[in-house]
């Protein structure tokens, strides 16, 4: 973190109006992004960032060290999404097309890989439906890695948890959306494969952990 960052967050916890506007900005959209891909619907999202936004400013003076802002912030949001999904406990599935525009919006943040592949709107929603079929304690650790791309260390701090603990997580999941693959596969098919779909869309690197 450069003098300048360290500066607006000092600021921030002082209180400065600029700070808080500038920090909300910066942030705001990347928390819904990371609300709707763990199970939200985009009005849940936009409430439970701001509450998290609310919760961190209320306990600014706890950071004692401004270049810590990053993951402290991170895990006071991340353990208010838990709470938020946990509590909502529901079997209602979240909108392919709101999460569609969220995940376009990152992935042109992207640097695109040389060997992408062509999507279709098929596999798409089989791709969301497994995903959203993970338990939450699976889901959001997976968000995290490879649409928010912590480190596994990072994703330790965040939720509390030992960094073995989360590989085992991610690896779980992972699993069981190849076994979620590997059941929808046909032959003869078209366009990209179910299990293709969904690596690509969660980045290379799930790609070449989830092929066989």
């Amino acid at each position: 973190m450069d003098e300048s960052e360290s500066a607006l967050i000092t600021a921030w916890q002082h209180g400065n109006e600029q700070a808080v506007r500038t920090i909300f900005e910066k942030h705001y959209p990347r928390l819904v992004r990371l609300a709707v891909l763990s199970g939200l619907t985009m009005e849940e999202a936009e409430d439970c960032s701001q509450e998290a936004f609310l919760r961190a400013f209320e306990r600014r003076h706890q950071l004692r060290d401004p270049c810590a802002f990053p993951l402290w912030f991170q895990r006071i949001v991340t353990r208010h999404l838990l709470n938020t999904l946990g509590r909502m406990s529901r079997t209602r599935q979240s909108s392919l097309e709101v999460v569609g525009e969220v995940s376009e919006d990152w992935g042109r943040a992207q640097v695109q890989q040389p060997d992408e592949i062509t999507i279709s709107a098929e596999d798409r929603t089989l791709l969301w439906q497994a995903v959203q079929a993970l338990p939450v304690t699976y889901r959001l650790p997976l968000v995290l890695r490879y649409y928010d791309d912590f480190s596994l260390h990072e994703i330790a701090e965040i939720i509390g948890k030992r960094e073995g603990t989360v590989r085992v997580t991610i690896h779980r999941a992972l699993q069981q959306l190849r076994q979620a693959a590997q059941s929808r596969r046909t032959i003869d098919q078209p366009t990209a494969s179910f299990e293709q779909a969904s690596t690509m869309t969660i980045t290379q690197k799930v790609y070449r952990e989830v092929l066989p």
